[in-house]
């Protein structure tokens, strides 16, 4: 493994409060051979990308790649490991900065998820191909992504139970936003009009509307 080569942003950031939503530097610096391979996945598929492929990539020998990794699952699985890993950091930082009240954190945890998607739009394109990983390890990455979903499905649940949201079932309004949240890096474009951070701003309005009923969304907008 290459865990020496990869550093995350995060962990030199922790002096600011709001580092979880700060993207100033790289948040995961990739060893060229991880880099080479997320590249070839996203643009081969997993299962089009060789071995051999990586390696004239990243211009090392096959060997050399075997001596860093055993196998091309093995890669896989690394990055895999680095995106969810970034984005359980972020997200409890983000719940630790949020006022105590489900809106102010289910708020915190849209934003994270809408800016990771933007700033780290090639991992988030690579959750794809967690069908491609044997077991394990495809168990092991299921449930580190299904953790996520069940820190916005916390705050529905208590939003809900105060009165703070509408009523329905909180899974499947968790599902509702999450898929909308994701969906953001299949049209990102970093040179487009609007910033992650406006996108993301954004987000966290419509992810509040999908979680109030009528009679709330009346007491949040002004009319004429």
């Amino acid at each position: 493994m290459i865990r020496e080569s990869t550093e995350s942003a995060a962990d030199a950031s922790h002096d600011d409060a709001d580092w979880w939503q700060r993207y100033d530097s790289p948040p995961v610096t990739l060893h060229p051979l991880l880099d080479a391979a997320l590249d070839l996945f996203l643009r081969m598929g997993y299962h089009g990308t060789s071995v051999r492929a990586i390696a004239s990539a990243a211009n090392m020998t096959v060997p050399g790649l075997y001596y860093k990794f055993e196998s091309k699952q093995d890669i896989l699985v690394e990055l895999l490991t680095l995106s969810n890993q970034e984005l359980t950091r972020r997200s409890h930082a983000a719940l630790d900065e949020a006022a105590p009240t489900p809106r102010a954190r289910f708020a915190a945890l849209i934003r994270c998820v809408v800016l990771h998607m933007t700033h780290m739009q090639r991992f988030a394109h690579l959750v794809k191909e967690i069908g491609a990983l044997d077991d394990p390890h495809r168990t092991k990455h299921i449930d580190l992504r299904d953790r996520f979903q069940k820190l916005v499905l916390t705050e529905v649940i208590a939003g809900q139970t105060l009165g703070q949201f509408g009523q329905g079932d909180p899974h499947e309004t968790t599902r509702a936003v999450l898929t909308m949240c994701t969906g953001v890096s299949e049209w990102f474009r970093i040179e487009g009009a609007a910033t992650p951070e406006q996108i993301a701003d954004r987000y966290v309005e419509f992810a509040r509307r999908l979680v109030l009923d009528s009679e709330h969304l009346a007491d949040q907008i002004p009319t004429d």
